[in-house]
């Protein structure tokens, strides 16, 4: 069974990062695709160090040196919670793919490990980029004992599997229970949301707890953080202490336990892996339907219901898109009760929430766009509407409708709530409302961009194309540039004027708004 699990476990890999596809296809774009995100996920990666790095010298020279460990394993465990939450329950319990599988000399129990297995290295990755540069920064500075880099590199190999039973069951509860509601996907979607809610509001109010006391007592912070961590998640605290203090059987009980732990989940669920998997993708289905009169309408109608219905039909293509604009809903009530001059006061930079406001609604809205993923989303189907009666034009207009449409109450309620909270100048207000509708509409025509020119259509699972494909990621470093970018102007000349700064934004978006929608009309659907 070893031979099966590494087999399976390899082709998961391959099948993950695109690695197969890039090494044996004939195509050369498919070759410079791959190349393009590679270069994008290293960009990435480094990135993640180099702010761990930065934010490992800083709590250094604070006098924060010893909470370290435990902030980046909690860290690092909430980051693989908040991501794999979204996607576990989808990959390990995906019917489709186990029939495929099943049909091959391969056991039950290879096929769950392998999944398993496949999510775990792929969070280990993550593992590596988070906890390694901690390491290597403490050690650079504070010279610790040999037991300290003995005990950190061997509790990294098991940070990663907690967090994902967790994501795991909490996944596979969001699934069972959205199974038994009519409109499956939706439910799953609304109770994976939930719970990501949940996780992003918690850590948001921990945050502003930890700047309120290091402002009130600076001196007690490292104390909090270690009741808070002991309380809340003991394994980070176990690990701090093991590698802080040299305490070998600590750190070797830790990695004991987490794995048996681990071991556990996996055995359990390969024993009866066919029934849950049956059972968490069963169907709502009624015998009554009545053929009631038929309509007709316009083809963008038409092609906008079809995207609607397509879009509400995948759980992991809801949650993943949805809650960039339910956090710009978020923001905007948090900065109503709380106030800007509370959250200036937080920050530490009086007047920046009032002055990048605009920005900040601009970049939530625009991190995550719907259609980053539409074109993926046809998959295998796309022969349908490329032999349909239809332009190019109409099909690329109809997703444009559905994100603008989905992001539309979100933008109005978010912009009132601002407005309301701000009470800002007529010159202001005309800002706040404009400036994040270009952000919206420049992020949904260019993450259709993004998509036909990366798109992804030979996928097992929806997760590959909404989570981990190319387009995603080169869609948030769009939204991040365009963000970051007039931010930092702003920040590092504070004498501009906001009408003129915000004239300019305005006008760059819109061109490079026009200037791709003009270059996706143009383009046929011959992926």
């Amino acid at each position: 069974m070893l031979t099966q699990i590494k087999l399976l476990t390899r082709i998961g890999l391959c099948n993950v990062f695109g690695i197969n596809e890039a090494r044996y296809t004939r195509d050369s774009s498919k070759k410079q695709r791959f190349a393009l995100l590679s270069v994008v996920w290293i960009f990435l990666v480094v990135l993640l160090m180099f702010y761990m790095v930065l934010l490992s010298t800083a709590y250094i020279r604070i006098g924060l040196a010893d909470v370290l460990p435990m902030y980046f394993y909690t860290a690092a465990g909430l980051v693989i919670l908040f991501f794999s939450l979204l996607k576990a329950g989808s990959m390990m319990f995906s019917l489709r793919s186990f029939e495929m599988q099943a049909a091959l000399p391969v056991s039950t129990a290879a096929i769950v490990i392998s999944r398993f297995l496949t999510m775990y290295a792929s969070n280990l990755l993550f593992s590596l980029a988070v906890m390694v540069p901690g390491i290597v920064i403490y050690g650079w500075i504070l010279k610790p004992a040999l037991s300290f880099y003995i005990y950190s590199i061997l509790g990294i190999p098991f940070l990663p599997m907690l967090p994902l039973c967790i994501a795991l069951a909490i996944g596979a509860a969001a699934t069972a229970i959205g199974a038994r509601m009519r409109h499956k996907s939706l439910g799953i979607a609304l109770l994976s949301l939930s719970f990501s809610l949940v996780i992003i509001l918690a850590s948001m109010g921990w945050s502003r707890d930890v700047k309120q006391m290091g402002t009130a007592d600076f001196k007690n912070i490292a104390q909090m953080m270690t009741e808070m961590l002991q309380k809340l998640y003991p394994p980070a605290w176990v690990y701090g202490k093991a590698v802080i203090e040299g305490r070998f059987l600590w750190i070797l009980g830790l990695c004991a336990a987490v794995f048996a732990f681990f071991v556990c989940v996996v055995f359990v669920l390969q024993k009866d892996f066919l029934v849950v998997c049956s059972l968490l993708n069963a169907t709502y289905a009624k015998n009554n339907y009545k053929l009631g009169k038929q309509k007709g309408s316009s083809k963008l109608k038409a092609l906008w219901q079809r995207e609607l219905r397509r879009y509400f039909a995948s759980s992991i293509y809801v949650s993943n898109t949805f809650i960039s604009y339910i956090l710009m809903v978020i923001a905007s009530a948090g900065l109503l009760f709380t106030g800007s001059d509370t959250m200036e006061q937080i920050i530490g930079m009086p007047g920046l929430v009032s002055r990048l406001w605009p920005l900040a609604l601009g970049f939530i809205a625009s991190m995550m766009p719907v259609t980053s993923c539409s074109i993926s989303m046809e998959g295998k189907t796309l022969w349908r509407l490329q032999s349909l009666p239809l332009r190019p034009k109409d099909v690329y207009d109809g997703k444009i409708l559905l994100n603008l449409s989905l992001a539309a109450p979100f933008y109005v309620v978010s912009v009132i709530l601002s407005a309301l909270a701000l009470r800002p100048a007529p010159m202001d207000l005309v800002f706040l409302i404009l400036v994040p509708a270009f952000y919206i509409v420049f992020s949904t025509v260019a993450g259709l961009a993004v998509n036909i020119s990366l798109p992804l259509l030979q996928w097992e699972n929806e997760t590959q194309v909404v989570k981990q494909s190319g387009t995603t990621l080169v869609s948030m470093l769009i939204a991040v540039g365009v963000a970051a970018v007039p931010s930092g102007i702003l920040l590092a000349f504070p004498k501009i004027s906001l009408a003129a700064a915000f004239l300019s934004l305005m006008v760059i978006l819109g061109i490079m708004t026009t200037l791709l929608y003009v270059k996706i009309q143009k383009r046929e659907m011959d992926f």
